[in-house]
């Protein structure tokens, strides 16, 4: 898996790539752990590169929103693939995160 970091304007946008899962949500974890330390408090994560995802993934992202939107920050989704859609359906976290089509419509909407 890879995790790349960009800032657009005051949002932090985290490309992930690869298949979130037990192996690789560690990675992102202390990713975002790092980036909270910073103090960053409104995200993107762009999921297009996420062919699966697991509950590994799932906690990490739900864990992530937690922390931030006690500081009134936020976190939105963006590029998720279908199987990937599919599993937030099922855990209902679709009516959680704002999830969008692109990056560009996630950014914008902050």
């Amino acid at each position: 898996m890879q995790i790349d970091v960009e800032k657009e304007k005051d949002v932090v946008v985290v490309t992930v790539e690869g298949d979130l899962d037990s192996s690789s949500a560690p990675d992102l974890r202390a990713k975002f752990e790092e980036l909270i330390r910073q103090r960053e408090n409104q995200y993107v994560i762009d999921l297009t590169g996420v062919p699966f995802m697991d509950s590994s993934g799932i906690a990490a992202l739900v864990n992530l929103f937690k922390r931030v939107r006690i500081g009134a920050g936020d976190v939105k989704l963006c590029g998720l693939q279908e199987e990937v859609k599919k599993v937030f359906k099922l855990t209902r976290l679709d009516r959680v995160f704002d999830i969008f089509d692109t990056r560009a419509e996630a950014v914008a909407s902050f």
